[in-house]
C-alpha cells in the first residue's frame, strides 16, 4: 500500500489552517502531520516533521512564506511547497518560484483544486498549464533575463530540449508524448534524466532553472 503523502499547513489564519486540515484528513491518501501559524514555525515544523508537501500561505506575520520556502527547500530539496496567493501575479508569487516552490494556487480555489494541487505536487506535476503558466515564465524571463547571456551549466540532448520547451508551453504528457511521437515511458524517462540534470524535484523548477540559463524560451 501507498504511503499516504504528508502534508504540513503554514497559514497564520488559524481556522483557515484548520479548515484546511480537515478537508485534508478525510482524503485517504493524505496525512497532514501538523500545523504553522507563521514563517518561523512552518521551518521548525518542516525539519521536524518532514512533510512530503507544505501547503503555505504567502503572506504571513515576521517572516513570510517566501522565505519559508527558501528555507524549507534549501534544507530540505524533496519536500514540495505550494503557495497559497491572493494574486498570481504579484512579485511575491515570483520571488516564491525562485525560492523554490512547486507551483500556487489562489486562496479563491475550490477545495477540489486545493486536493489535487497538493496530489499533483507530491509527484513533482505542473500546477500550472497553458496561458498561466506561460503569463509565469514571462515574467521570470524579464526578471532574469541579464543572465540568459551566460554558458549554460547543464547540458542536454535535443530531444530533451524539445520536451522541456513543450513542457513550458503548458503542455500535459500524453499532449507532449503525441507530439513528439514518443511512448509515455520513454516521455517519463526524459523527465527523469532532466531532473537529475538538474538536481530538480518538480517540473515547474526544472523549467524556471533552463529559462534562466536560457536554454528554452517562453512560447508565444
Amino acid at each position: 500500500m501507498t504511503a499516504p503523502i504528508r502534508v504540513l499547513i503554514a497559514d497564520d489564519h488559524q481556522l483557515v489552517a484548520q479548515a484546511l486540515s480537515d478537508v485534508l484528513s478525510h482524503e485517504p491518501d493524505f496525512h497532514v502531520v501538523g500545523l504553522a501559524y507563521d514563517g518561523a514555525s512552518a521551518i521548525r515544523e518542516a525539519a521536524r516533521l518532514q512533510p512530503d508537501v507544505v501547503l503555505m500561505d504567502i503572506q504571513m506575520p515576521g517572516l513570510d512564506g517566501v522565505a519559508a520556502t527558501r528555507e524549507i527547500r534549501a534544507a530540505r530539496p524533496e519536500t514540495k511547497v505550494v503557495i497559497i496567493t491572493a494574486s498570481e501575479r504579484s512579485r511575491a508569487v515570483l520571488d516564491a518560484v525562485d525560492a523554490g516552490a512547486s507551483g500556487f494556487i489562489q486562496k479563491e480555489s475550490a477545495l477540489d483544486e486545493v486536493i489535487g494541487a497538493v496530489r499533483a505536487a507530491s509527484q513533482g506535476e505542473m500546477l500550472l498549464s497553458g496561458a498561466r503558466l506561460r503569463r509565469l515564465l514571462a515574467d521570470l524571463r524579464e526578471r532574469h533575463r541579464r543572465v540568459n547571456g551566460a554558458e549554460p551549466s547543464v547540458r542536454l540532448t535535443d530531444r530533451e530540449l524539445e520536451v522541456l520547451q513543450e513542457l513550458a508551453a503548458g503542455n500535459d504528457n500524453a499532449t507532449i508524448a503525441e507530439k513528439l511521437v514518443i511512448s509515455p515511458h520513454t516521455l517519463r524517462t526524459h523527465f527523469q534524466n532532466i531532473m537529475h540534470k538538474f538536481n530538480a524535484h518538480s517540473k515547474l523548477e526544472v523549467v524556471t532553472l533552463a529559462l534562466r540559463q536560457g536554454l528554452i524560451d517562453v512560447p508565444r
